[in-house]
């Protein structure tokens, strides 16, 4: 597994065969402190690039959601041109949607993966998106909460799968140890 300093935008050394991005949004500087710790216990073809997203400015709804997403966009292209998952927990979450978005109209094969962590269906009604995600989803909710996450399905036209996590709190080691096993599994089947 190979790991990138947060923010570290530059072009990445050629990769091995079936090597994929894990591309984490972080909010806040304890969420990018748990992205990083997780180098260690993703597989070796795993390459993960943290990415403060803090620094922004507002990343959940609003007016400037849209600048933020085209911040991003633009930043980020040295990981978006590899096969790469876009992993988002909370508002990040609704980040990583817009960019698997934005991908699917640029290089429609390199999102193979977008995993959606504690975090509601988008706000926009599915007949405001341009077309639907044909990304696959994992969305990983907290007990009690699949209701509002069975929305997602509105927004995307390949696979959905919901699963329910022990807890909400990142920083649980059962938590963490749960998110490792399921996308060390997702990502190691697309390196097939």
């Amino acid at each position: 597994m190979h790991a990138h300093t947060p923010q570290q935008l530059t072009p990445l050394p050629c990769a091995q065969p079936g090597s994929i991005v894990l591309i984490c949004f972080a909010n806040s500087a304890s969420s990018l402190v748990h992205y990083q710790r997780w180098q260690n216990d993703l597989n070796d073809h795993i390459e993960l690039a943290p990415i403060d997203v803090s620094g922004y400015g507002a990343t959940a709804g609003g007016s400037g959601t849209e600048d933020l997403c085209e911040q991003l966009f633009e930043r980020l292209q040295a990981y978006l041109r590899r096969p790469h998952a876009l992993f988002g927990h909370n508002d990040g979450a609704h980040l990583a949607f817009e960019i698997a978005k934005r991908m699917q109209h640029v290089s429609p094969r390199l999102t193979r993966h977008l995993f959606v962590s504690m975090c509601d269906s988008p706000a926009t009604s599915p007949c405001q998106t341009a077309h639907s995600l044909q990304v696959p989803v994992t969305a990983l909710y907290p007990p009690g909460s699949l209701k509002r996450i069975l929305g997602w399905r509105d927004y995307i036209c390949r696979e959905l799968e919901l699963i329910e996590l022990p807890s909400t709190q990142l920083d649980d080691p059962k938590l963490q140890q749960r998110l490792m096993q399921i996308i060390n599994t997702h990502l190691g089947l697309l390196s097939l």
